[in-house]
């Protein structure tokens, strides 16, 4: 299993790394089910997945 570049050696409670959430803001932790794709996760939860920002379109005049 291939481990995670930006995770610390060791992950205790106290430990563990976060990041800000693309659409509500806030902070989220890592959690174990996210071991082999800490990189890519973006969203803290299945909620805030499906209601992400979406691109504006350019205005058509």
């Amino acid at each position: 299993m291939p481990r995670a570049s930006s995770l610390p050696t060791k992950l205790t409670k106290g430990n563990l790394p976060s990041k800000t959430c693309l659409t509500c803001g806030r902070p989220f932790e890592y959690r174990k089910k996210w071991r082999s794709c800490w990189d890519e996760v973006k969203y803290c939860g299945e909620k805030c997945q499906r209601n992400k920002p979406r691109p504006e379109a350019p205005p058509t005049a």
